[in-house]
């Protein structure tokens, strides 16, 4: 039982610095705070982890057994499942990660990769967008513009109508944040508005916490929650993300 339990923290110690290596990897480059909430894979690649870490391990524990012939086997064989499992986690969290963060008409939209539309993303590459350019690290902030065919634009609409892919998902009509300046500074509305917005719940002590005071802000559209953007009043660049959702304000009464 002592040799069992041994190679049962031994198996245990291993899967958690590689899961501790995952979750660096996810929460510090896929999905940064707090956009991993936003898209709602917390919970879902916790629990992914907490089962990958410890089921190996439990294996381990109830086959190990020193004497035994086929071990180093059986070993492996536990190993390479485990290993297994946890590619297809990853890959699949990789998969939808937010791509792009996607400024389009008065807001901000999260874009993961595996929604771009892919006869949209091959068009821009044919034409050499480098704004449509999926990144293998952190989210890239663009801004979704109309197509310069009036036909094509005609062919999104109706296709979004019908459930179809929409602006924040077409790479074909992506340019840089900083060409969309005039229209996110005439979108963006004041801070003070935001915290008169929340003044009744516990979304204005973080606001209070902020020092730019001067800030504008834009709604996000998350997966799962939404969340606020606040951007310089000049430049149109972008500050910060909030953990706020600006569509989900207490309603102050007038009475």
């Amino acid at each position: 039982m002592k040799n069992r339990l041994h190679a049962f923290l031994i198996h245990l110690l291993l899967s958690a610095v590689i899961a501790a290596v995952v979750m660096v990897i996810v929460f510090g480059v896929w999905y940064p705070a707090p956009l991993h909430a936003a898209v709602g894979v917390t919970e879902i690649f916790l629990l992914l982890m907490a089962v990958d870490v410890t089921l190996g391990p439990v294996i381990t524990l109830i086959i190990y057994k020193p004497n035994k012939p086929s071990l180093k086997f059986d070993l492996a064989v536990v190993a390479l499942l485990q290993l297994c499992a946890l590619s297809y986690g990853v890959h699949t969290v990789f998969a939808g990660r937010p791509a792009f963060i996607v400024f389009s008409k008065d807001r901000f939209e999260i874009a993961r990769a595996s929604d771009l539309d892919a006869n949209s993303i091959a068009k821009a590459m044919q034409n050499g967008n480098q704004a449509a350019v999926v990144g293998w690290t952190q989210p890239r902030w663009v801004a979704a513009i109309k197509s310069p065919d009036p036909k094509r634009n005609q062919e999104i609409l109706f296709s979004a109508l019908q459930g179809g892919p929409d602006w924040p998902l077409l790479p074909e009509l992506f340019v840089p944040l900083a060409q969309a300046k005039a229209q996110i500074l005439t979108s963006a509305k004041p801070l003070q508005e935001l915290r008169e917005l929340h003044s009744k719940d516990d979304s204005l002590k973080l606001l209070a916490e902020r020092q730019d005071s001067e800030a504008k802000w834009l709604p996000l559209r998350g997966i799962a929650n939404n969340m606020t953007v606040l951007v310089d009043p000049d430049s149109a660049a972008v500050i910060d993300i909030l953990d706020i959702d600006p569509w989900n304000a207490t309603v102050i009464s007038s009475k």
